[in-house]
Parts: C-alpha cells; sequence; structure tokens
C-alpha cells in the first residue's frame, strides 16, 4: 500500500487489562495480545504482534463490501467513498444495497455498515456475527405528536396508543423503550402500535394513535409545516444528545482477521464523518447528486447541522454502556451478564488511531 503508515506498533482501547485480554482470547487468530506502557503513551492496551503487516491479512487487496442505503443518517461513509478517501488509500470497495444489514453484515455478506446503535446491539447479542467500532455522530430519532396536540411529556401518553414505524424490536421500538424506561414509566403503561411510514401522519390526525417514534429525516418535511413536534429526542434532549445514534459496525470475523485492514476502513469513514460536520452544505449538494440522499436540501442540511458528528470512540463506549444498561433493565438482553463483559465482547473502537497500521520494511 503506498501510503501506509509508519508506525510500528498497535494498540487498541481498552476499558482495562482484563477485557483487553478477553478481547484477545475471544478473536482466536494471529494477533498476539499483550499489555504495554510506552514511554509515548503512557497507557495499557491491546499491542498487534509486531511481525503483523497489514499486506499479510487475508482480505488485504480484495474488495472490501459496505452496506449503505439512501438514509441521510449514513453520510459519513458515503462521502468517504464520493471524496475518494478510500481510493487515496489503496482500498477497494464495493457498495452493497441492502435492506437488511444486520443480517448482511453477520453472514458476512458485506464486512462493513453504519447502523443505529438501537437497532443493531440486540442482534448481536443473540448471534449475530458482528461488533461495533467508530461513532458517527448523535441524534436519529424523535418521538412526536401532533403540535396542536395538549401532550408535552412521555407521561401524558400513558396508555395512549404510540406508534413506531419500523417493527416491533427495531430502532424505533427500542428508542422509545429508552424514553420511557428513562422516564421511570413502565413499558406497559403505553400501547405501541406497529405503523407503516406512509400512514403515520394521517394515524395522529384521525386520533388512532396519540404520539410516534419518528426518524429525524422523515419527520422534517412535517415538522417544518407546524403539523408536528417533538416531545422526546435523541437529538435535543439533554440526557441523550452526547449519545452516538449511528455507529460502524464490522463483520466479526473481518475485524478478527483483518485488524489493520479494518482500521483503515474506518479511519476513511471517520474523515467522511467530519467532512460532514464541516461542509453540510456541499455533502448534501454531493450526496443527492449521487442519489444518496433525498428531500428538500435546506431540510437535509438543517438536519446534518443539528447531528453532532464530533462525537468520538470515548463518547461511543459511554453510549454502548449506556444502551447494555438500559437493555438489562428492559429485559431485552440477558440481565445476568455484566455490562462491562458486553462491552468486551461487542465494542472493538477503531478510526481514532486505535490500531497503529505497520509498514513492511
Amino acid at each position: 500500500m503506498k501510503n501506509k503508515k509508519t508506525i510500528a506498533l498497535a494498540l487498541l482501547m481498552a476499558l482495562s487489562l482484563s477485557s483487553c485480554v478477553k478481547n484477545g482470547e475471544e478473536a482466536q487468530t494471529s494477533q498476539n495480545t499483550e499489555t504495554s506502557q510506552t514511554e509515548e503513551t503512557k497507557t495499557e492496551g491491546k499491542v498487534l504482534d509486531e511481525n503483523h503487516f497489514i499486506d499479510e491479512e487475508p482480505r488485504y487487496g480484495t474488495k472490501v463490501r459496505i452496506g449503505f442505503d439512501g438514509d441521510l443518517c449514513i453520510a459519513g461513509q458515503n462521502m468517504a467513498e464520493i471524496e475518494g478517501y478510500f481510493k487515496e488509500n489503496n482500498i477497494d470497495v464495493e457498495f452493497v444495497n441492502t435492506k437488511s444489514g444486520k443480517d448482511a453484515l453477520g453472514s458476512g455478506q458485506i464486512d462493513v455498515m453504519t447502523g443505529e446503535f438501537g437497532g443493531l446491539l440486540v442482534p448481536a447479542t443473540k448471534g449475530l456475527n458482528y461488533v461495533f467500532s467508530t461513532a458517527s455522530h448523535s441524534g436519529c430519532k424523535s418521538l412526536y405528536v401532533l403540535d396542536e396536540s395538549s401532550y408535552q411529556s412521555t407521561k401524558d401518553l400513558v396508555k395512549e396508543n404510540i406508534a413506531v414505524t419500523n417493527g416491533i424490536g427495531n430502532s424505533g421500538h427500542n428508542t422509545l423503550l429508552r424514553f420511557l424506561v428513562n422516564d421511570g414509566i413502565d413499558p406497559n403503561e403505553v400501547n405501541i402500535k406497529p405503523v407503516d411510514p406512509a400512514a403515520v401522519i394521517q394515524a395522529l390526525e384521525n386520533g388512532e394513535i396519540k404520539g410516534a417514534v419518528l426518524d429525524d429525516q422523515f419527520a422534517q418535511e412535517f415538522l417544518k409545516s407546524g403539523k408536528i413536534r417533538p416531545i422526546r429526542s435523541l437529538t435535543t434532549d439533554e440526557d441523550f444528545k452526547k449519545e452516538v445514534c449511528c455507529v460502524t459496525a464490522f463483520n466479526k470475523d473481518f475485524v478478527d482477521q483483518n485488524p489493520m485492514l479494518a482500521e483503515l476502513v474506518a479511519e476513511q469513514i471517520e474523515k467522511g464523518n467530519q467532512y460532514v460536520a464541516e461542509n453540510p452544505e456541499d455533502a448534501v449538494t454531493k450526496l443527492q447528486a449521487k442519489n444518496l440522499a433525498s428531500g428538500d436540501p435546506d431540510v437535509a442540511v438543517d438536519l446534518l447541522k443539528k447531528y453532532d458528528y464530533n462525537l468520538d470512540n470515548k463518547d461511543g463506549l459511554d453510549t454502548i454502556r449506556a444502551y447494555f444498561d438500559d437493555y438489562k433493565k428492559l429485559n431485552l438482553i440477558d440481565s445476568s451478564k455484566s455490562t462491562e463483559d458486553y462491552i468486551s465482547e461487542y465494542w472493538r473502537p477503531l478510526g481514532n488511531g486505535e490500531v497503529k497500521i505497520q509498514e513492511r520494511k
């Protein structure tokens, strides 16, 4: 690779010495895990074998398959392709349009994708073979009511019908459950109904439902026209706005076998995230020109500006911990397993220099 980095060590951020060792044991690859405290970093971490080189990894030189759709939330990885970041680093990528990204990622049909923590975490704990690596941005979803209604909080919706638009057990449903549990409300005290996105505004207007968890991208048109308003939000509420909504996830086998290549891919996606943060207007123009974003461009720009793309992997670690804690309370995952054990199994930080890519001499 023409522009490989020239650093000879590889450090993965870890919560503790024990979690670092556990990750290495579970990977069962050619990596040798040990602890070190370098003069430069004074940090304990996971160190790749000093004889490990990126061009020896099995997927080096092959196409890296990236899952995508037209959602504005995954703008970072798409901008990395548009701006040529992958090509600049001699990474050959193939974008694969998939409607079931988590299944494709878990089965190895794709190697990497950006998606929502809210919908990806539970399937991972149930056996889908992927791990989480790189913080993208905040936001994504809010709980909306009709603007003319009297509802001001989740407590006002107790015993009412609340819609989720991407099915029971997916990100919208799980987001609603987190809103409720964080507000001290038993989820059994509300009636959760799956409603097709095309029918959700009409269902609000005819009183069939009183609230709905919607993607902020979908909601913007109706929010701008004054038809709906948020009463709880991942995007703006103090207790959620510093959480990472969207995260880059890798097939676990891909990371285990190709840790340096995975780092290099994650770094380019992170560069794409920063491009979006610094150039939202230009990003929307370029994304729409490639049919990777739709709708009113001004609305899309406003939305990108609301998302915090400056969140890093420390925020990602805090977020995944909060999700695991909440999901255990909700019995969505095994509550007998410690949150720290979940983290050591599913959190593999990449993209912020956690792995140093070693050049063959």
